[in-house]
């Protein structure tokens, strides 16, 4: 395979999938079955070093649910101790624990084994599938993630992409991606809307796109949302009904939990095709020495009263995109939607305001993201870029006595070059400035990204207010410079940028 060749890799909360540009100039889709072209993000550990995944791994989520790992990208960069991952922890029959960097990992027979180590494992296998497809194997890739990823959570899905032989030519947020699938395949010059709702989180980015070039004019939506939520509201449901009739709580099983959540997913598909389905759980619960089987009918009209809220979220943080970009939604040429969950009818209808919504013949749920990823592979290869991203949250800084200081703000263009001036204070020895990320300004827990440190000789040197130049790369990396009242300037390393650290509060 030529150097021009360049892995496109959409890695799903739900499913993964991955795209390429042959010898020939010819897209190509992975194939992971003879029917599919998506594969389950499930690992099934049979053993604390031995794993399967996809598909296999899926069906053991009934059978074996203490030591399937599914939904891991929710969790991956995430610190053990944070408030989303104390909300949901509790909620899977596997085990996740705090890993010694302070980040969430699973434990399996025993023994400790990273998101990372485990998102590795799925890169892998699709990498696998990709290479017997090109019949040689690649060495590049482009990476998609949420658009609100933090940047912890796009190092770690690099890492695992590097675990697997990979370089990583580029990150892309996922609705980017969706965007440059869409360009391609029109060549439209209009202002577009991305609403990528997948199984873990949901983005609504706002682009400009003309001549198959794709500018962010701002991004938001809601990093706690996702298809998993949709399935939570059934899951409460199902479980107060069957206490009602049987007077049995099944919360504490988190085995029997999991078979639910299971069963819910499998019904909300069903529920995009007809008004009602029937759902069926044997041996859910023994009763005076009998076994339960949960047998539930739901139909299409109780699943939306109960999403409801859910579908407003996501209108909610469109509004405020639009409002961002000064726009309205009249003013905005179409809606492209991706990610398993804009299959729902119901969530067509709310947004059957905008002037057009896209088809699934024109932009495929799931797999539009790994061809945008993929397109932006051969433009990388080609030499040229074809987008233009803007910065998801918030960069800051902290002094020591606790002084913060916003340097890139939110939807600032990438890539971005910021700057502050600040005293630093007459302390003996070197000091240290924090830098961090965080949803928004007024939000406590921060995701420290790592210190730069100021050594007394340049506080000595170089007297007066110091300038700190913080610059965000168009793949979101950032590095960190000094400058003098004189024009002075000293580059300066961002230390364990790579390695977890625990947050700032």
């Amino acid at each position: 395979m030529s150097t021009a060749s360049i892995l496109g890799i959409d890695f799903g909360t739900t499913n993964t999938s991955a795209a390429f540009f042959d010898k020939a100039g010819k897209l190509r889709l992975v194939p992971v079955t003879d029917k599919s072209f998506t594969l389950p993000s499930v690992v099934w550990f049979h053993a604390a070093d031995k794993s399967i995944v996809g598909h296999a791994a899926r069906r053991q989520i009934i059978d074996d649910p203490r030591h399937t790992v599914f939904g891991a990208k929710r969790f991956l960069g995430r610190r053990f101790q944070s408030e989303y991952v104390t909300q949901h922890k509790d909620k899977y029959a596997f085990e996740l624990v705090e890993a010694p960097d302070g980040y969430t990992a699973v434990t399996m027979y025993g023994k400790q084994t990273s998101l990372t180590d485990v998102a590795h494992l799925i890169i892998k296998q699709i990498l696998t599938l990709a290479n017997h497809a090109a019949g040689e194997p690649f060495r590049e890739c482009v990476l998609t993630v949420p658009a609100h990823a933090s940047i912890r959570q796009r190092e770690a899905v690099r890492q695992a992409a590097e675990q697997a032989g990979l370089q990583v030519r580029a990150i892309v947020n996922e609705p980017t991606a969706a965007a440059l699938y869409y360009a391609n395949l029109r060549n439209p010059e209009q202002t577009v809307m991305v609403f990528d709702l997948g199984g873990g989180t949901f983005d609504a980015t706002l682009l400009a796109v003309q001549n198959r070039v794709v500018k962010v004019l701002a991004t938001g939506g809601d990093a706690f949302l996702g298809g998993a939520n949709f399935d939570e509201r059934v899951v409460e449901m199902l479980v107060e009904d069957f206490q009602r009739k049987h007077g049995i709580d099944l919360r504490g099983n988190k085995v029997v939990m999991q078979r639910l959540v299971f069963a819910a997913e499998s019904a909300k598909m069903s529920l995009s095709q007809r008004d009602a389905t029937v759902m069926r759980v044997p041996c859910i619960a023994q009763k005076d020495g009998a076994f339960i089987d949960f047998d539930y009918t739901l139909t299409r009209k109780q699943l939306e009263e109960m999403v409801f809220q859910l579908i407003e979220r996501t209108a909610s943080a469109c509004d405020d995109v639009l409002e961002r970009a000064k726009l309205k939604a009249d003013q905005i040429d179409e809606l492209v939607l991706v990610g398993g969950q804009t299959r729902m009818p119901a969530i067509r209808e709310r947004f059957s305001h905008f002037k057009r919504l896209s088809s699934e013949k024109e932009v495929h749920p799931e797999l539009g993201v790994c061809v945008g990823a993929a397109i932006l592979g051969r433009n990388l290869a080609r030499g040229i870029a074809g987008l233009a991203d803007v910065v998801p949250m918030p960069i800051s800084v902290m002094v020591p006595g606790g002084a913060q200081h916003e340097v890139i703000p939110a939807n600032t263009p990438v890539p971005a070059t910021k700057s502050i001036s600040m005293e630093l204070p007459l302390i003996p020895g070197p000091i240290s400035l924090a830098l961090f990320e965080s949803l928004d300004a007024t939000t406590v827990d921060r995701e420290l990204l790592g210190t730069v440190r100021v050594d007394l000789d340049w506080r000595t040197t170089h007297k007066g207010p110091t300038t700190l130049e913080v610059r965000m790369g168009q793949d979101f990396v950032l590095s960190a410079a000094l400058v003098s009242p004189q024009g002075h300037r000293h580059a300066l390393p961002i230390t364990d940028l790579r390695a977890p650290k625990r947050a700032v509060s």
